[in-house]
């Protein structure tokens, strides 16, 4: 009887339903793709959406990461769209950006919603220049770039 109480508890003892393993598809990484770096006009959209991807413990995508973007302090005029982003099948999240009315350079921030880590966020950098001061010139509907009506042939 005694052999038969200790087996009960062995084999209760070591079921594995209580058992828990790492999930490695937790967001550990929030990575920039895309679109830091860029230049164009005060309140003007920048050409390139802003493009981060969020990565899991092994590099893998994470789907269905929220992902917030935002400017860093406040900067009038400013816009980013849409400010809360689901990440898709692979693990990236983008949003448009119009830059705000005060000219030089503006952080906007991505960070990962409700991840373990606070930190796990991106910074981007961004520069918004006066309407003369070479801004990139503006593009067509054909994406078509125009230096203000200069040829060269002058």
């Amino acid at each position: 009887m005694r052999v038969s109480t200790v087996a009960v508890c062995l084999l209760v003892g070591c079921s594995g339903g209580d058992l828990t393993l790492p999930d490695s598809a937790h967001p550990v990484t929030l990575r920039i793709v895309s679109g830091d770096g860029q230049r164009a006009v005060a309140g003007d959209l920048l050409a390139q959406p802003l493009v981060v991807q969020v990565l899991d413990s092994d590099a893998n995508p994470v789907p269905d990461a929220r992902v917030e973007f935002g400017f860093l302090g406040d900067v009038p005029g400013a816009a980013v769209d849409p400010g809360l982003v689901t990440t898709d099948a692979e693990g990236r999240a983008e949003a448009v950006v119009r830059l705000g009315s005060e000219t030089g350079e503006h952080s906007i921030i991505a960070r990962v919603v409700g991840a373990a880590s606070p930190d796990l966020s991106a910074r981007f950098s961004v520069v918004a220049t006066s309407s003369g001061g070479g801004g990139g010139g503006k593009k067509d509907d054909e994406g078509m770039g125009h230096n203000g009506g200069h040829d060269g042939d002058d």
